[in-house]
């Protein structure tokens, strides 16, 4: 661990630990499966020093939310996966807090007067790739007491949720992989493709990570598919036999391959699995329940089931499967035209900001490659929210999509941030067209100075 990562963690566990047991500690953290383990880490390791905690999971780090909390008379805040870009409004919270995040810092100071800011950019761990707010939020844990080791597979399940397992786990996460490993917290399991426990016509028509063009959400293609392979489509995955499994594997990469896809993604679809004891399922699996529960407004579900909650799972399950339903209506709905595209990037409207994140994700990753990043676009009480993606070769190629996101935020009324690779922002008083070709001269400017 960095030198300066491990002073900020002590005087941040120190603030902490110098408090009396009957205080309630304040715990905001996100809404996706990154923030939703970084707050299961930290919560579980508050119990198991003695401290009762409240804990919020947001869906974006707004304004108006974290308005409210100068309100509240909190003692002690702890933002996870958020709070770097909002440093100014902490600051008027009133009290000691502490901030465990990787998204780009607004400002390289790691201490504010009673504010401790350990962003893993500022300490040596790249946010993009090597550092998520779980893995920082495991780092506190650990510095809080080493036993909790036993946390480090919902560390990785928050790497792999922010997509930093593509290309294999680095920097901080690849320790924390290790670790695990080490201490038998986390199992290795063969190379296979992720599944549901369904009949395999049911995992190919329901898969949306990855996203088979041309066959996911579409029945009648699938059975096809697996009929021309001379595979049975009722057959469980468990069921086939080696070869044909090797056939299935092979069938699936092509139709991917066919989208030019970036080979970090390709990669992903059969690979090794990691299965820990104490939790319910494969950690890829676990991240999509955890991602869709978020998603759908059950946060307290996603939370509940990592705090050793075992039995709300197969709640969780149902409702990531009525969310992969509705995300590949719009996927299939994008993959038939509803998919625009500029100069520079591809775009397209959401009902609704948290599903217009995933969808630009998966429309980034599967569908066919055009080396232009993707936004989305949805509309909410006079705000439109934006979220964005793009892959690692285009970051190479001189692509930073927070840097789009703050310099359109500083053309109109808005706010904006994030990662290289993946961002969003808020803006009012502007049009979608006005603010789509706003972007669109934004990425245009990145390209011309690479």
């Amino acid at each position: 661990m960095r030198d300066e990562a491990t002073c900020l963690l002590k005087k941040g566990v120190e603030t902490l630990l110098s408090l009396p047991k009957d205080v309630t500690i304040r715990v905001l953290s996100h809404y996706d499966t990154d923030g939703v383990t970084a707050a299961a880490i930290v919560c579980e390791t508050l119990y198991r020093r003695g401290y009762n905690f409240h804990v919020t999971l947001l869906k974006h780090p707004f304004e108006e939310e974290l308005t409210k909390m100068r309100e509240e008379g909190n003692e002690f805040v702890i933002l996870l996966d958020m709070g770097s870009g909002q440093i100014d409004m902490v600051k008027e919270f009133g009290c000691p807090s502490l901030v465990l995040d990787h998204h780009h810092p607004v400002s390289k100071s790691t201490v504010f007067d009673s504010i401790v800011h350990i962003n893993s950019n500022l300490v040596g761990f790249d946010g993009n790739y090597e550092a998520c707010g779980a893995s920082m939020s495991y780092l506190f844990a650990k510095t809080v007491d080493e036993n909790n080791v036993d946390l480090s597979p919902f560390a990785v399940t928050g790497a792999i949720g922010d997509r930093q397992h593509l290309g294999g786990f680095r920097g901080l996460n690849k320790t924390i992989f290790e670790e695990a490993v080490s201490t038998k917290r986390l199992k290795i399991e063969g190379n296979r493709l992720k599944v549901m426990g369904k009949k395999i016509v049911e995992e190919i028509t329901l898969s949306v990570d990855p996203y088979y063009t041309s066959l996911s959400g579409r029945k009648g293609e699938a059975e096809k598919f697996l009929r021309y392979l001379s595979l049975e489509p009722n057959k469980r995955y468990s069921e086939l036999s080696l070869g044909e499994k090797k056939k299935l594997h092979s069938a699936l990469i092509l139709n991917l391959l066919r989208n030019n896809l970036q080979p970090e993604v390709v990669d992903t679809v059969v690979q090794q699995r990691y299965v820990s004891d104490s939790l319910p399922d494969d950690l890829d699996r676990f991240s999509e329940v955890l991602d869709a529960c978020g998603k759908s407004g059950e946060t307290g579900l996603a939370l509940a089931v990592c705090l050793s909650d075992g039995e709300k799972y197969q709640k969780a399950v149902k409702v990531e499967q009525s969310y992969r339903e509705l995300l590949l209506e719009h996927l299939k709905s994008l993959e038939e035209g509803e998919l625009k595209e500029n100069r520079s990037i591809q775009y397209f409207f959401a009902p609704k900001a948290s599903i217009g994140s995933v969808l630009s994700g998966i429309v980034m990753n599967y569908f066919p490659y055009k080396g232009k990043p993707v936004f989305s676009l949805s509309s909410k009480n006079g705000n439109i929210h934006v979220s964005c993606r793009a892959t690692r070769a285009l970051v190479k190629q001189g692509i930073d999509l927070a840097a789009v996101m703050r310099k359109v935020a500083s053309r109109v009324d808005g706010t904006g941030g994030g990662h290289k690779i993946a961002a969003g922002g808020t803006f009012k008083n502007i049009k979608e067209d006005e603010l789509i070709k706003i972007i669109d001269e934004q990425v245009v400017q990145q390209r011309k100075r690479t």
